[in-house]
Formats: structure tokens, sequence, C-alpha cells
């Protein structure tokens, strides 16, 4: 192997450890915020943090199933949050009836 493809593949993992992969699906959240507003990316970031890892990584596995390339981007945007918002409603559910239970 010669040093310019031992280079290349170097940039290839290292560019799918930081969540930006080469297409579509493979990205993480630079995939999904591209799509945004800057006000729609402060909303998705916002609800995001209030959730726990294993429910923000559910959310994120959700969101990247959304395909913006055949919505307008205040459907995309709508889209994304309605999913937050479900998620953050569930967590909510779940919480009150463990009180309880």
């Amino acid at each position: 192997m010669d040093v310019t493809s031992a280079n290349q593949m170097q940039q290839m993992q290292m560019r799918k450890m930081d969540g930006s992969g080469g297409g579509q699906g493979q990205g993480g959240m630079k995939d999904i915020m591209q799509n945004l507003s800057s006000e729609d990316k402060n909303s998705v970031m916002e609800q995001l943090s209030s959730m726990s890892q294993e429910e923000r990584s559910a959310a994120v596995a959700q969101m990247k199933e959304v395909d913006a390339s055949v919505m307008s981007s205040e459907d995309y945007a709508k889209t994304l949050l309605d999913i937050l918002e479900d998620k953050n409603t569930n967590e909510a559910e779940t919480e009150g009836f463990s009180i309880y239970a």
C-alpha cells in the first residue's frame, strides 16, 4: 500500500468516527442539522440536551430516517421537532408512572 492510499483510509476512518459520514444516512447530527435554520437548530439542540443519552440516540436514529429532499425546510424542521417532542412526552409519561408504581 502506498502512502496516498494509507492517508486516504485514515481520513475516511476519522470522518466516520466523528459522526460526519460520507453519504445519506451515515452522518450524524451534521447531516440532520445542515438543512435547518439557525433557530430550528437551536430548538433541536435544546430538546436533545434535555434527553438522556439513550433517548437522544433513539431520537437521532429516528431523525436520520427522515428524508429532507422530499419536503420543504419548514416541514423537515417540524417533523424533527415532532419526533423530539414525542420522545420527551413519552419519557415524561414513563417517569410519572414509575413514581407511583
